[in-house]
């Protein structure tokens, strides 16, 4: 499957004005995702995620790899995933391959960062507006996925409004500030 998004770092007081702009949140969820790399973050350098997560007591093996970022702030990834018996502390690069067809080597659980997420569906676009936990910091992310981009820019458009977004501003994907987090901690 691949994966378009618009991603947008909020403040905790822009993350309050989205929650209460839309009464009825379709879904809220608490998501776990279980972080995977080599000791030397080989995955990352190659910009392959490799996650479980856990959604409603079920796990879920994870690889998000590079398709390409668009010129209007949005990115493409690939995504690909299978069910999982558990949560496993190592996961072959046998079967991250199978999973994905690319070469991959034995992984190791790094840590977790915890979501709480609210979904909102729109003809063509999803909002998911997420609060995450990590390595005792909290931080605030607007998602918006689409397999239209005018409806996903229309619901950008209205959130503006009400919401002073940046779009300009750089947004980091939950990985990335995972790894942050991850690399301040063994210091």
């Amino acid at each position: 499957m691949i994966e378009n998004e618009f991603k947008v770092m909020l403040s905790a007081e822009q993350y309050e004005q989205i929650h209460g702009m839309f009464s009825g949140w379709d879904r809220e969820l608490e998501q776990v995702n279980y972080y995977y790399d080599t000791p030397q973050l080989e995955m990352s350098e190659r910009h392959i995620t490799v996650r479980v997560r856990r959604v409603s007591g079920k796990y879920f093996l994870q690889m998000k790899l590079p398709a390409e970022t668009m010129g209007n702030g949005a990115v493409s990834r690939v995504e690909l995933e299978k069910e999982l018996p558990g949560l496993p502390q190592t996961i072959s690069g046998r079967e991250l391959s199978e999973l994905s067809g690319a070469e991959a080597p034995d992984v190791s659980l790094l840590g977790e960062l915890s979501t709480a997420r609210s979904v909102k569906l729109f003809d063509g676009a999803e909002i998911d507006l997420d609060k995450s936990e990590y390595f005792g910091r909290t931080d605030y992310e607007l998602e918006v996925e689409y397999t239209s981009e005018s409806a996903a820019l229309g619901i950008l458009e209205r959130i503006k409004s009400k919401a002073q977004l940046d779009m300009k501003a750089p947004a980091t994907g939950k990985i990335r500030r995972f790894l942050s987090g991850y690399a301040k901690s063994r210091k």
